[in-house]
């Protein structure tokens, strides 16, 4: 994983709140966007032994990545409306004793802290919270489109992160541009289209006052960070991308290395010390 921060703040939040993660062995790649857009049968079977391996082990999924979310949530929807489609992606996965029938659910995290946690549980487990430090989120592309397909949050005003925002006692700031793309994907195909895109958004989000960003996505999160560097942006006005468990994880009390804070690129300290005194 690129980014095994938010792997280890996600597993260490989980357990705080009740919820323990298992590992899914041997999982592939999910094909996401570059297979997707070569083949849709081979993109379907990546995702599809995916959920395959999860039925063995009679589980749900829980996934970090906006593309992973979306890529198994349309490959699952896709070989339940095409009866044709599935038959053929079994047919591959049976080379390994798999068979896709239909009986996971794909859950992103954001899900599981807005279904099976909700945001009063989580609220009531703050013991260091925020000092009303202003904080943007950013959604992603792959996460929330089309709503009948990703049942997160409503694609044109998601709200959720923003939600568990303030319940650690930061304030949520909108920002121009909020539900539009980092720029990441035309990273291999157009590195400074991607960089501009990545640091409109960033410059929006300084305009609106916000100290720092909160992603649920590990590539939309590199790339946020990594466009502010290399170019003409001054360190003093680099903003730090979080993501939301490791936000979450100062509120709660986890212990910090668990968070992996210290391997973030820009330096988030004004944030996660903008905590209020706690008088018990």
């Amino acid at each position: 994983m690129r980014l095994p921060s938010f792997e280890s703040a996600t597993i260490a939040v989980l357990e705080k709140l009740g919820i323990k993660l298992t590992y899914m062995r041997d999982a592939n790649c999910c094909g996401a966007q570059y297979i997707e857009s070569m083949s849709r049968e081979a993109f379907t079977a990546m995702s599809g032994r995916i959920l395959a391996l999860a039925e063995r082990f009679g589980m749900d999924i829980c996934t970090l990545c906006g593309a992973c979310s979306g890529s198994l949530k349309h490959a699952q929807h896709a070989m339940d409306h095409d009866e044709e489609l599935k038959k053929e992606v079994n047919s591959i996965l049976a080379e390994e004793d798999l068979e896709y029938v239909g009986d996971v659910r794909v859950k992103h995290l954001l899900q599981i802290l807005n279904e099976d946690i909700g945001i009063d549980a989580i609220r009531k487990a703050v013991v260091n919270p925020y000092d009303n430090v202003p904080l943007a989120a950013h959604y992603g592309c792959h996460l929330t489109r089309p709503y009948e397909i990703a049942q997160v949050d409503d694609p044109e005003d998601p709200t959720l992160i923003d939600r568990i925002v303030e319940a650690l006692g930061a304030k949520a700031t909108n920002y121009v541009g909020k539900t539009r793309c980092c720029g990441g994907p035309l990273l291999a195909m157009d590195s400074d289209a991607s960089t501009a895109i990545g640091l409109e958004k960033i410059t929006n989000i300084r305009e609106a006052g916000a100290q720092g960003v909160v992603t649920v996505c590990g590539f939309c999160n590199i790339q946020l960070a990594q466009v502010q560097f290399g170019g003409d942006l001054k360190a003093e006005d680099r903003v730090p991308v979080l993501t939301l468990p490791q936000l979450m994880g100062v509120a709660l009390g986890v212990d910090e290395d668990k968070l992996g804070i210290h391997l973030n690129k820009i330096d988030p300290e004004q944030i996660v010390t903008a905590i209020q005194e706690v008088t018990h």
